[in-house]
Protein backbone atom coordinates (compact mmCIF):
# COMPACT_ATOMS: atom_id res chain seq x y z
CA UNK A 1 0.00 0.00 0.00
CA UNK A 2 1.37 3.21 -1.07
CA UNK A 3 -0.72 5.02 2.16
CA UNK A 4 -2.83 7.09 0.33
CA UNK A 5 -6.35 6.98 0.42
CA UNK A 6 -8.57 7.29 -2.42
CA UNK A 7 -11.31 9.33 -1.32
CA UNK A 8 -15.04 8.71 -1.69
CA UNK A 9 -16.25 11.38 -3.94
CA UNK A 10 -19.57 12.27 -1.43
CA UNK A 11 -17.37 12.15 1.58
CA UNK A 12 -15.51 15.27 0.74
CA UNK A 13 -18.56 16.30 -0.90
CA UNK A 14 -20.84 15.81 2.38
CA UNK A 15 -18.07 17.31 4.50
CA UNK A 16 -17.75 20.55 2.53
CA UNK A 17 -21.61 21.13 2.80
CA UNK A 18 -21.16 21.17 5.84
CA UNK A 19 -17.95 23.57 6.70
CA UNK A 20 -19.14 25.92 3.71
CA UNK A 21 -22.58 26.43 3.92
CA UNK A 22 -22.60 26.69 7.41
CA UNK A 23 -24.78 24.20 9.10
CA UNK A 24 -25.80 24.68 12.22
CA UNK A 25 -26.17 21.27 13.91
CA UNK A 26 -28.01 20.36 17.27
CA UNK A 27 -28.79 16.84 18.67
CA UNK A 28 -31.43 16.73 16.58
CA UNK A 29 -30.13 15.33 13.28
CA UNK A 30 -30.79 17.12 10.37
CA UNK A 31 -30.72 14.59 7.29
CA UNK A 32 -29.73 14.92 3.89
CA UNK A 33 -29.44 12.67 0.96
CA UNK A 34 -26.60 12.85 -1.96
CA UNK A 35 -27.52 12.00 -5.02
CA UNK A 36 -24.36 12.01 -7.55
CA UNK A 37 -24.58 10.59 -11.24
CA UNK A 38 -21.74 9.96 -12.98
CA UNK A 39 -20.49 8.86 -16.00
CA UNK A 40 -20.41 5.13 -15.15
CA UNK A 41 -22.13 4.55 -11.88
CA UNK A 42 -24.76 6.37 -9.92
CA UNK A 43 -24.30 6.56 -6.02
CA UNK A 44 -26.88 7.84 -3.26
CA UNK A 45 -26.13 8.47 0.51
CA UNK A 46 -28.29 9.21 3.46
CA UNK A 47 -25.65 11.43 5.71
CA UNK A 48 -27.00 13.23 8.87
CA UNK A 49 -25.35 16.05 10.51
CA UNK A 50 -25.66 16.75 14.33
CA UNK A 51 -23.60 16.68 17.45
CA UNK A 52 -22.78 13.59 19.04
CA UNK A 53 -21.15 13.42 23.20
CA UNK A 54 -17.71 11.99 22.65
CA UNK A 55 -16.69 9.27 24.42
CA UNK A 56 -13.43 10.23 25.80
CA UNK A 57 -13.82 14.05 26.10
CA UNK A 58 -18.18 14.04 26.96
CA UNK A 59 -17.94 17.18 24.90
CA UNK A 60 -20.89 17.63 21.94
CA UNK A 61 -18.52 17.53 18.80
CA UNK A 62 -19.90 18.29 15.19
CA UNK A 63 -20.32 14.85 13.62
CA UNK A 64 -21.32 13.92 9.73
CA UNK A 65 -22.46 10.59 9.57
CA UNK A 66 -23.30 8.18 6.96
CA UNK A 67 -26.13 6.35 7.69
CA UNK A 68 -26.78 4.62 4.38
CA UNK A 69 -25.62 4.45 0.82
CA UNK A 70 -26.90 2.60 -2.52
CA UNK A 71 -25.71 2.45 -6.14
CA UNK A 72 -25.75 1.26 -9.50
CA UNK A 73 -22.19 0.40 -10.65
CA UNK A 74 -23.27 -0.11 -14.41
CA UNK A 75 -25.82 2.96 -14.51
CA UNK A 76 -24.41 6.16 -15.82
CA UNK A 77 -24.48 9.08 -18.33
CA UNK A 78 -22.03 7.18 -20.80
CA UNK A 79 -24.64 4.72 -22.11
CA UNK A 80 -26.79 7.84 -23.10
CA UNK A 81 -23.47 9.08 -24.94
CA UNK A 82 -23.11 6.18 -26.56
CA UNK A 83 -27.00 5.49 -27.39
CA UNK A 84 -27.06 9.08 -28.53
CA UNK A 85 -23.95 9.27 -30.30
CA UNK A 86 -26.05 5.36 -32.41
CA UNK A 87 -28.77 8.30 -32.98
CA UNK A 88 -26.57 10.73 -34.58
CA UNK A 89 -25.06 7.98 -36.52
CA UNK A 90 -28.11 7.08 -37.91
CA UNK A 91 -29.00 10.42 -39.03
CA UNK A 92 -25.86 10.74 -40.92
CA UNK A 93 -26.77 7.54 -43.22
CA UNK A 94 -29.84 8.49 -43.60
CA UNK A 95 -28.83 12.19 -44.67
CA UNK A 96 -25.87 10.25 -47.03
CA UNK A 97 -27.09 6.83 -47.54
CA UNK A 98 -24.52 6.21 -50.72
CA UNK A 99 -21.46 6.47 -48.61
CA UNK A 100 -19.81 4.45 -46.77
CA UNK A 101 -20.80 2.90 -43.28
CA UNK A 102 -19.83 5.98 -41.16
CA UNK A 103 -19.54 3.44 -38.31
CA UNK A 104 -16.47 1.64 -40.06
CA UNK A 105 -14.81 5.17 -39.64
CA UNK A 106 -13.36 5.17 -35.73
CA UNK A 107 -12.47 9.20 -36.12
CA UNK A 108 -15.79 10.22 -37.46
CA UNK A 109 -17.31 7.66 -34.70
CA UNK A 110 -15.11 9.60 -32.12
CA UNK A 111 -16.30 13.11 -33.43
CA UNK A 112 -19.89 11.89 -33.01
CA UNK A 113 -19.12 11.02 -29.63
CA UNK A 114 -18.04 14.34 -28.42
CA UNK A 115 -20.72 16.17 -30.07
CA UNK A 116 -23.17 13.45 -28.64
CA UNK A 117 -22.22 14.65 -24.85
CA UNK A 118 -22.10 18.22 -26.10
CA UNK A 119 -25.66 17.93 -27.00
CA UNK A 120 -26.80 16.26 -24.25
CA UNK A 121 -25.31 19.25 -21.83
CA UNK A 122 -27.24 21.55 -23.91
CA UNK A 123 -30.42 19.82 -23.81
CA UNK A 124 -30.63 19.64 -20.64
CA UNK A 125 -31.21 23.31 -20.20
CA UNK A 126 -32.91 24.07 -23.52
CA UNK A 127 -35.62 22.11 -25.67
CA UNK A 128 -34.08 21.47 -28.66
CA UNK A 129 -30.26 21.99 -30.52
CA UNK A 130 -28.30 21.06 -33.42
CA UNK A 131 -25.69 18.62 -33.71
CA UNK A 132 -23.11 19.32 -36.35
CA UNK A 133 -19.53 18.29 -37.36
CA UNK A 134 -17.41 19.41 -40.00
CA UNK A 135 -15.89 16.94 -42.65
CA UNK A 136 -17.54 14.28 -40.84
CA UNK A 137 -16.99 11.15 -43.41
CA UNK A 138 -15.88 10.97 -46.54
CA UNK A 139 -15.56 14.83 -46.63
CA UNK A 140 -19.45 15.54 -45.63
CA UNK A 141 -20.20 18.03 -43.22
CA UNK A 142 -23.06 17.02 -41.11
CA UNK A 143 -26.23 19.27 -39.44
CA UNK A 144 -29.07 17.91 -37.71
CA UNK A 145 -31.66 19.41 -34.88
CA UNK A 146 -32.41 17.13 -31.78
CA UNK A 147 -35.14 18.01 -29.59
CA UNK A 148 -35.14 17.35 -25.69
CA UNK A 149 -38.33 14.89 -26.62
CA UNK A 150 -36.08 13.07 -29.48
CA UNK A 151 -33.55 12.47 -26.60
CA UNK A 152 -35.61 11.38 -23.76
CA UNK A 153 -36.99 8.64 -26.19
CA UNK A 154 -33.96 7.50 -26.69
CA UNK A 155 -33.58 7.03 -23.05
CA UNK A 156 -36.83 6.04 -22.20
CA UNK A 157 -36.05 2.92 -20.48
CA UNK A 158 -33.34 3.77 -18.75
CA UNK A 159 -35.02 6.65 -16.75
CA UNK A 160 -36.96 4.19 -14.49
CA UNK A 161 -33.69 2.46 -12.91
CA UNK A 162 -32.69 5.64 -11.43
CA UNK A 163 -34.64 5.46 -8.71
CA UNK A 164 -33.51 1.89 -7.03
CA UNK A 165 -30.20 3.49 -5.59
CA UNK A 166 -31.57 6.21 -4.01
CA UNK A 167 -34.67 3.85 -2.71
CA UNK A 168 -31.89 1.44 -1.56
CA UNK A 169 -29.90 4.12 0.91
CA UNK A 170 -33.20 5.42 2.15
CA UNK A 171 -33.64 1.56 3.31
CA UNK A 172 -30.23 0.70 4.38
CA UNK A 173 -30.36 4.12 6.12
CA UNK A 174 -33.35 3.19 8.45
CA UNK A 175 -35.33 5.92 7.81
CA UNK A 176 -39.02 7.26 6.52
CA UNK A 177 -39.17 9.95 2.76
CA UNK A 178 -40.31 12.49 5.23
CA UNK A 179 -36.97 12.44 7.64
CA UNK A 180 -34.92 13.72 4.10
CA UNK A 181 -34.82 17.46 4.80
CA UNK A 182 -32.90 18.05 1.85
CA UNK A 183 -31.78 16.09 -1.67
CA UNK A 184 -28.85 17.34 -2.65
CA UNK A 185 -27.22 17.34 -6.28
CA UNK A 186 -23.96 16.15 -7.32
CA UNK A 187 -22.23 14.91 -10.38
CA UNK A 188 -23.19 16.10 -14.19
CA UNK A 189 -25.57 13.72 -15.00
CA UNK A 190 -28.06 15.11 -12.30
CA UNK A 191 -28.64 18.26 -14.85
CA UNK A 192 -30.77 15.84 -16.99
CA UNK A 193 -34.07 16.96 -15.72
CA UNK A 194 -36.16 13.50 -16.28
CA UNK A 195 -32.80 12.06 -14.02
CA UNK A 196 -34.17 14.86 -11.67
CA UNK A 197 -37.93 13.68 -11.86
CA UNK A 198 -37.15 10.14 -11.24
CA UNK A 199 -34.91 10.87 -8.19
CA UNK A 200 -37.83 13.51 -7.44
CA UNK A 201 -40.42 10.43 -7.60
CA UNK A 202 -37.93 8.59 -5.65
CA UNK A 203 -37.59 10.61 -2.00
CA UNK A 204 -41.53 12.02 -2.40
CA UNK A 205 -39.76 15.86 -2.29
CA UNK A 206 -40.65 18.53 -3.88
CA UNK A 207 -38.09 20.29 -4.76
CA UNK A 208 -33.89 19.38 -5.12
CA UNK A 209 -30.81 21.49 -4.22
CA UNK A 210 -29.40 22.12 -7.49
CA UNK A 211 -26.56 24.74 -6.05
CA UNK A 212 -23.51 22.82 -5.41
CA UNK A 213 -20.79 23.36 -8.07
CA UNK A 214 -19.47 19.35 -7.81
CA UNK A 215 -15.37 20.15 -8.89
CA UNK A 216 -15.45 22.67 -6.66
CA UNK A 217 -17.32 20.67 -3.23
CA UNK A 218 -14.66 17.78 -3.80
CA UNK A 219 -11.90 20.03 -3.90
CA UNK A 220 -12.67 22.18 -0.86
CA UNK A 221 -14.04 19.11 1.40
CA UNK A 222 -10.71 17.40 0.68
CA UNK A 223 -8.71 20.14 0.90
CA UNK A 224 -10.79 20.43 4.47
CA UNK A 225 -10.04 16.50 5.53
CA UNK A 226 -6.37 17.20 4.81
CA UNK A 227 -5.80 20.33 6.80
CA UNK A 228 -7.77 18.58 9.39
CA UNK A 229 -5.45 15.45 9.76
CA UNK A 230 -2.56 18.04 10.11
CA UNK A 231 -1.22 19.50 13.19
CA UNK A 232 0.13 23.07 11.22
CA UNK A 233 -3.39 23.79 10.72
CA UNK A 234 -6.30 24.48 12.95
CA UNK A 235 -9.70 23.79 11.47
CA UNK A 236 -13.26 23.72 12.33
CA UNK A 237 -14.38 20.71 14.50
CA UNK A 238 -15.78 18.31 12.77
CA UNK A 239 -15.90 14.28 12.63
CA UNK A 240 -16.84 12.54 9.56
CA UNK A 241 -17.82 9.05 10.34
CA UNK A 242 -18.24 6.66 7.37
CA UNK A 243 -20.07 3.31 7.25
CA UNK A 244 -19.57 -0.14 6.05
CA UNK A 245 -21.27 -1.27 3.13
CA UNK A 246 -20.52 -5.00 3.83
CA UNK A 247 -20.89 -7.20 6.21
CA UNK A 248 -17.66 -9.06 7.03
CA UNK A 249 -17.45 -13.15 8.23
CA UNK A 250 -15.53 -14.90 9.95
CA UNK A 251 -15.27 -19.23 9.70
CA UNK A 252 -13.10 -21.18 11.97
CA UNK A 253 -12.75 -24.89 12.83
CA UNK A 254 -14.35 -25.14 16.32
CA UNK A 255 -12.12 -27.64 18.58
CA UNK A 256 -14.94 -29.91 20.71
CA UNK A 257 -12.68 -31.18 23.60
CA UNK A 258 -13.62 -34.00 26.16
CA UNK A 259 -12.97 -33.94 30.33
CA UNK A 260 -9.76 -34.96 29.29
CA UNK A 261 -8.98 -31.92 26.92
CA UNK A 262 -8.78 -34.33 23.89
CA UNK A 263 -9.85 -32.89 20.88
CA UNK A 264 -13.46 -35.18 20.04
CA UNK A 265 -14.38 -33.45 17.01
CA UNK A 266 -14.22 -29.91 14.94
CA UNK A 267 -17.42 -27.59 14.26
CA UNK A 268 -17.24 -25.25 10.85
CA UNK A 269 -18.26 -21.76 12.96
CA UNK A 270 -19.43 -18.98 10.65
CA UNK A 271 -19.77 -15.45 12.85
CA UNK A 272 -20.74 -12.43 11.84
CA UNK A 273 -17.85 -10.04 12.93
CA UNK A 274 -18.94 -6.43 11.13
CA UNK A 275 -22.54 -5.34 10.23
CA UNK A 276 -23.90 -3.46 7.67
CA UNK A 277 -23.79 -0.17 8.74
CA UNK A 278 -20.83 -0.87 11.25
CA UNK A 279 -19.10 3.01 11.75
CA UNK A 280 -15.32 2.88 10.43
CA UNK A 281 -12.62 3.05 10.75
CA UNK A 282 -13.07 0.29 13.56
CA UNK A 283 -11.21 -2.76 14.88
CA UNK A 284 -12.62 -6.43 16.73
CA UNK A 285 -11.40 -8.98 18.12
CA UNK A 286 -11.41 -12.32 17.77
CA UNK A 287 -10.43 -14.49 20.48
CA UNK A 288 -9.57 -18.34 20.52
CA UNK A 289 -9.50 -20.66 23.86
CA UNK A 290 -8.96 -24.20 22.39
CA UNK A 291 -6.27 -23.98 20.22
CA UNK A 292 -2.73 -25.13 21.50
CA UNK A 293 -1.01 -25.69 18.02
CA UNK A 294 -1.48 -24.14 14.44
CA UNK A 295 -4.57 -23.65 12.79
CA UNK A 296 -6.27 -21.16 10.14
CA UNK A 297 -9.18 -18.85 10.04
CA UNK A 298 -11.27 -17.18 6.95
CA UNK A 299 -12.31 -13.69 6.65
CA UNK A 300 -15.42 -13.27 3.64
CA UNK A 301 -18.63 -11.30 2.59
CA UNK A 302 -20.75 -12.05 5.11
CA UNK A 303 -24.79 -11.96 4.05
CA UNK A 304 -25.62 -10.13 1.00
CA UNK A 305 -29.29 -11.07 0.23
CA UNK A 306 -30.38 -7.57 0.50
CA UNK A 307 -28.37 -6.91 -2.86
CA UNK A 308 -29.58 -7.39 -6.23
CA UNK A 309 -28.51 -10.42 -8.31
CA UNK A 310 -26.53 -8.44 -10.78
CA UNK A 311 -24.61 -6.40 -7.33
CA UNK A 312 -23.95 -9.99 -6.40
CA UNK A 313 -22.70 -10.97 -9.39
CA UNK A 314 -20.25 -8.08 -8.97
CA UNK A 315 -18.36 -9.07 -5.90
CA UNK A 316 -17.53 -12.60 -7.66
CA UNK A 317 -16.06 -14.80 -5.03
CA UNK A 318 -16.76 -13.49 -1.10
CA UNK A 319 -13.77 -15.01 0.81
CA UNK A 320 -11.71 -12.26 0.81
CA UNK A 321 -8.66 -14.16 2.69
CA UNK A 322 -6.97 -17.47 5.27
CA UNK A 323 -5.24 -16.33 7.44
CA UNK A 324 -2.29 -18.99 8.62
CA UNK A 325 -1.50 -18.86 12.34
CA UNK A 326 1.60 -20.19 13.10
CA UNK A 327 4.20 -20.49 16.04
CA UNK A 328 1.57 -21.43 19.08
CA UNK A 329 2.78 -23.84 20.11
CA UNK A 330 6.20 -23.15 20.69
CA UNK A 331 4.89 -19.46 22.31
CA UNK A 332 2.84 -21.74 24.65
CA UNK A 333 5.87 -23.40 25.73
CA UNK A 334 8.39 -20.60 26.09
CA UNK A 335 5.80 -19.85 29.17
CA UNK A 336 4.41 -23.02 30.15
CA UNK A 337 4.52 -22.03 33.66
CA UNK A 338 1.29 -19.39 32.89
CA UNK A 339 -1.71 -20.33 32.61
CA UNK A 340 -2.56 -20.22 28.41
CA UNK A 341 -6.46 -17.96 27.83
CA UNK A 342 -6.32 -17.94 24.01
CA UNK A 343 -4.97 -16.08 21.52
CA UNK A 344 -6.73 -12.95 20.31
CA UNK A 345 -6.74 -11.54 17.01
CA UNK A 346 -7.43 -8.03 16.14
CA UNK A 347 -9.03 -7.51 13.24
CA UNK A 348 -9.20 -3.84 11.31
CA UNK A 349 -11.68 -2.47 9.01
CA UNK A 350 -10.15 0.85 7.88
CA UNK A 351 -11.28 4.54 6.18
CA UNK A 352 -11.66 3.05 2.79
CA UNK A 353 -13.88 -0.06 3.88
CA UNK A 354 -11.28 -2.51 3.41
CA UNK A 355 -10.47 -5.37 6.06
CA UNK A 356 -7.01 -6.93 7.44
CA UNK A 357 -5.58 -8.13 10.37
CA UNK A 358 -3.76 -5.27 12.29
CA UNK A 359 -2.28 -7.63 15.08
CA UNK A 360 -2.41 -10.90 17.13
CA UNK A 361 -1.24 -11.68 20.72
CA UNK A 362 -1.05 -14.83 22.91
CA UNK A 363 -3.10 -14.54 26.77
CA UNK A 364 -1.94 -15.66 29.33
CA UNK A 365 -3.08 -15.51 33.42
CA UNK A 366 0.05 -15.43 35.85
CA UNK A 367 0.00 -16.35 39.45
CA UNK A 368 1.03 -14.01 41.96
CA UNK A 369 0.95 -14.57 46.03
CA UNK A 370 -1.09 -17.71 45.81
CA UNK A 371 -3.99 -15.73 44.41
CA UNK A 372 -5.19 -15.29 40.54
CA UNK A 373 -4.77 -11.21 39.66
CA UNK A 374 -7.88 -9.58 38.47
CA UNK A 375 -6.98 -9.85 34.89
CA UNK A 376 -4.43 -10.41 32.39
CA UNK A 377 -1.37 -10.24 33.60
CA UNK A 378 1.37 -11.23 30.39
CA UNK A 379 0.71 -11.02 26.94
CA UNK A 380 2.82 -11.79 24.15
CA UNK A 381 1.96 -9.65 20.97
CA UNK A 382 2.79 -10.12 17.22
CA UNK A 383 4.90 -13.30 17.66
CA UNK A 384 4.00 -14.50 14.14
CA UNK A 385 6.09 -14.43 11.19
CA UNK A 386 5.55 -14.58 7.58
CA UNK A 387 2.56 -13.41 5.33
CA UNK A 388 -0.91 -15.22 4.71
CA UNK A 389 -1.47 -17.29 1.71
CA UNK A 390 -3.92 -14.76 0.73
CA UNK A 391 -2.26 -11.46 -1.39
CA UNK A 392 -3.09 -8.24 0.46
CA UNK A 393 -2.58 -10.11 3.91
CA UNK A 394 -0.20 -7.53 6.27
CA UNK A 395 0.72 -10.64 8.58
CA UNK A 396 0.22 -14.52 8.93
CA UNK A 397 -1.06 -15.24 11.82
CA UNK A 398 -4.65 -14.23 13.00
CA UNK A 399 -7.00 -16.04 15.59
CA UNK A 400 -10.23 -16.15 17.44
CA UNK A 401 -12.97 -18.36 18.04
CA UNK A 402 -15.68 -16.88 20.60
CA UNK A 403 -16.28 -13.09 19.05
CA UNK A 404 -15.20 -9.79 21.69
CA UNK A 405 -15.84 -6.57 20.46
CA UNK A 406 -12.61 -4.71 21.05
CA UNK A 407 -11.52 -1.12 20.94
CA UNK A 408 -14.47 0.14 18.83
CA UNK A 409 -13.90 3.69 17.58
CA UNK A 410 -17.91 3.79 16.62
CA UNK A 411 -19.95 5.52 19.42
CA UNK A 412 -23.03 3.21 17.97
CA UNK A 413 -21.35 0.06 18.49
CA UNK A 414 -21.20 -1.99 21.87
CA UNK A 415 -18.43 -0.64 24.63
CA UNK A 416 -14.95 -2.79 23.68
CA UNK A 417 -13.80 -5.44 25.62
CA UNK A 418 -11.17 -3.95 28.34
CA UNK A 419 -7.95 -5.39 29.04
CA UNK A 420 -8.16 -5.96 33.02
Amino acid sequence: SSGINAEWPLRPGSLQYAVFRNIKMTEKPMIVLFATVGSQFTTAAVVSYSQIKDKVTKELVNTVQVMGVGYDRGLGSYEMDLRLREHLADKFTEKYPKLSDVRKNGRAMKKLLKEARKVKTVLSANHDTYAQVESLHQDKDFRVKISREDMENLFADIFPRFQAPFLDAINSAGISKPEIEQVVLFGGGTRIPKIQEQILKATEQKELHKYINTDEAAAMGSAFMAASSSSVFRTKQIKLRDANQFPFFVSFNKLVLNEEGEVTETKLVNKELYYRNNGLPQKKAMTYTKFSDDFHFNVSYGNLDYLSEKQTNEFGSLPLMMVNVKGVKDVFNQHHDKTAKGIKAHILVDESGLISVDSVEALFETIVANKTEPGWMDSVSNFFGGNSDEEGEKKEGEAGEEKKEDEKKDEGDKKPEEEK
